[in-house]
């Protein structure tokens, strides 16, 4: 009985040992699998962040080439008298936009009652901040449409056409932004583009 006991002692301390020497061990698994898995995780942020960066600098680049060749063809558009056809973020009334950066002439003024109530060319400037009437730049305050298809501009300064300028015209035909038709106190003349001879 003596050997059986000393055997089951002896058995007993071998789990107790296999037991603590599991214990022990067991946490420096669990450090080393965070450890690892802590320096994969960090390896893929960072190449995820240089991917971004990558990608953020080419936008950017790309983003300002298109910017910077935008800018070169709204210039470009309008010293040629021409405008861009989309809203640009830079312009402060939209509804002029269709309008910005061109000269329109007036079309035979001399046949209404009252030419010098009209004057011999207007442009509305690119940004549609201002309006240059006849050689004269004038700030516009506020733009209005009304049901008659007329857009209303108000400016800062007197001019010929009153006291404060007030600027009245619409497009003539469908939607045919080359020529207008302006309206100054009940009398209309027709403006265009294109200089008349």
């Amino acid at each position: 009985m003596k050997k059986t006991s000393s055997t089951l002692i002896i058995f007993v301390i071998i789990i107790i040992a296999f037991f603590v020497v599991w214990k022990a061990s067991t946490p420096n698994l669990v450090s080393k699998n965070k450890e690892n898995t802590t320096e994969k995780i960090s390896k893929k942020v960072k190449k995820e962040s240089k991917k971004i960066k990558k990608k953020e600098t080419s936008e950017s680049e790309s983003s300002s080439t298109e910017t910077s060749s935008s800018v070169k063809s709204e210039v470009s558009n309008v010293s040629s008298g021409e405008s861009t056809s989309d809203v640009q973020p830079s312009v402060k009334y939209p509804v002029l936009q269709r309008y910005a950066g061109k000269t329109y002439y007036a079309v035979n003024r001399d046949s209404v009652e009252f030419p010098d109530m009209f004057p011999t060319s207007f442009t509305i400037t690119s940004d549609t901040t201002s309006i240059t009437i006849d050689g004269k730049q004038e700030l516009i305050r506020d733009v209005s449409s009304g049901d008659s298809g007329f857009i209303a501009l108000t400016g800062e300064m007197g001019h010929i056409m009153g006291t404060g300028l007030s600027f009245e015209f619409r497009p003539l035909g469908d939607g045919n932004d080359d020529a207008v038709e302006v309206i100054n106190q009940g009398q209309y003349l027709d403006y265009s583009t294109t200089m008349s001879e």
